[in-house]
């Protein structure tokens, strides 16, 4: 059951997100584009780890850290520092940086509105309010990389992010090392131990596999609404290129140009000697 405050958190925070998103649309110049992303991922990393800070100047000098605050433990806090990095990237045009943040923008979205409707802010306790404007503030810089125009939604999105969980994965695997070495118990990074207190048996390629079927499912309305039937995800394979490195369309265009003017000259060679 939601409480009364958990219900009017969620009403405030996504009325408050849609506002300041639909005024931060207006922006055209690409430096502010940037300024405000900036803004919004390190106010969601400071957020994250105020506690640090709030339990020092209470606890007589001795300050208090989780261990997810140390560590990319869950899903979250791997996107906060991906949106770290996603807003410090220099070069926004790169095709890594694409890739990088079309799983963002996804991932980040999922796991800030998971949190807000699972998650009571708790208003009478720093630790859980902090985490709850964490994850708004995130959501704010995972829902600007669509707004911004940072990222093209279409199908093809499904690639990039299918090798964002790959990392997570891989990231997962580190921390448990980590603690294993520490002689810690294991944090259950990324949940691949066992799936989360509240649903244990939902193991991690479940969620994954939810949240690609999600990704599939939105892509496709957006380019069934969007896009002209022959543009679309099943009719052409141009999107690809968004994630490839330039060489590879490069190579594609020139094979093509080649089998082009191959073709043309075998053409002229039979009407030569049809002559």
């Amino acid at each position: 059951m939601y409480s009364t405050e958990h219900i009017l958190y969620i009403i405030f925070s996504l009325l408050t997100i849609g506002l300041i998103l639909f005024g931060a649309h207006l922006i055209k110049s690409q430096k502010y584009k940037n300024t405000f992303l900036l803004f919004w991922a390190f106010l969601c990393f400071f957020m994250h780890i105020s506690t640090m800070y709030t339990t020092f100047f209470t606890n007589g000098g001795v300050g208090n850290a989780y261990d997810n605050q140390l560590f990319p433990i869950y899903f979250c806090n791997y996107m906060m520092y991906l949106l770290l990095a996603v807003s410090l990237w220099s070069n926004k045009q790169s095709k890594f940086f694409k890739n990088m943040a079309t799983f963002v923008a996804y991932g980040g979205t999922f796991g800030s509105l998971i949190t807000l409707f699972v998650t009571p802010p708790g208003f009478n306790d720093w630790t859980t309010l902090q985490s709850a404007f964490s994850h708004s503030c995130m959501l704010v810089g995972c829902l600007w990389l669509f707004v911004g125009g940072y990222l093209k939604i279409n199908v093809y999105n499904l690639v990039p992010y299918t090798l964002g969980l790959l990392s997570c994965g891989v990231v997962g695997g580190i921390v448990e090392l980590i603690f294993f070495l520490g002689g810690l118990p294991s944090p259950n990074a990324m949940y691949l131990v066992h799936g989360p207190v509240e649903l244990p048996e939902f193991q991690w390629w479940m969620f994954a596999l939810v949240m690609l079927v999600i990704i599939f499912a939105f892509t496709s309305l957006w380019e069934y609404f969007t896009r002209k039937k022959e543009d679309r995800w099943y009719k052409t394979y141009k999107d690809l290129y968004l994630y490839f490195p330039e060489k590879r369309i490069q190579n594609k265009v020139s094979t093509s140009k080649a089998i082009s003017i191959e073709t043309k000259n075998d053409k002229n060679d039979k009407e030569t000697n049809v002559e």
